[in-house]
């Protein structure tokens, strides 16, 4: 495992840790406060603007992250031999 693959596994850990997801609670209590505002400032809905962007962004950053870290995993040792592990064979391929 490359350096930085240590460093995103590190990353999507601490993204998923108690305290993070404490975090977002209490943004999405933010926003769902602000959304029910009958008459918000403007710079509340800028927060709100701006915070769905980056859950947005964060979210797609993530995504990138675990998919390199799968398919680094795949890659890793005997690809022709994970390539026949990974491939039904028999009837059973006519039934999954």
């Amino acid at each position: 495992m490359s350096s930085t693959d240590k460093l995103m596994l590190k990353f999507l850990r601490e993204l998923n840790s108690d305290e993070v997801q404490e975090a977002f609670q209490s943004l999405d209590a933010l926003l769902e406060y602000l959304e029910n505002k009958n008459d918000p400032e403007p710079f509340e809905m800028h927060i709100v603007d701006n915070a769905y962007q980056t859950l947005e962004k964060l979210k797609t950053l993530e995504g990138v992250m675990k998919q390199r870290i799968r398919e680094g995993n795949i890659l890793k040792g005997n690809k022709l031999q994970k390539l026949y592990d990974r491939t039904p064979t028999g009837s059973s391929i006519l039934f999954d």
